[in-house]
């Protein structure tokens, strides 16, 4: 994953870290090629606010369209099913795990 943004808000009555991430090519690899399930177009959003007497955590992905540019059929397939899981809301468990981890943190 790549980060594209990392960005704090402040007011008296809360703080709000915001981290923007996408796909990205493995660091070993060829550049071009992007080493994940979904496409570098999909973005996941983390977002942490801190009020006075809470704490909330938020994670949202946005475009997440199958990496289908990968080569060899049992990549396409993999990647394929593992993004089929995301939008039947089968990974929501290892989202709120993470979530629940941050929280922890």
């Amino acid at each position: 994953m790549r980060i594209d943004e990392i960005t704090l808000t402040t007011n008296d009555e809360k703080e709000i870290h915001l981290i923007t991430c996408r796909p990205s090519a493995s660091p070993k690899g060829n550049p071009k090629h992007i080493e994940h399930f979904y496409s570098n177009s999909a973005t996941s959003t983390f977002i942490i606010e801190k009020g006075i007497d809470y704490i909330k955590v938020g994670i949202y992905g946005r475009n997440e369209i199958p990496n289908t540019k990968n080569k060899g059929i049992w990549t396409f397939v993999r990647n394929f099913i593992v993004t089929c899981g995301g939008f039947l809301s089968l990974t929501k468990i290892q989202w709120k795990t993470l979530a629940d981890g941050m929280l922890d943190f």
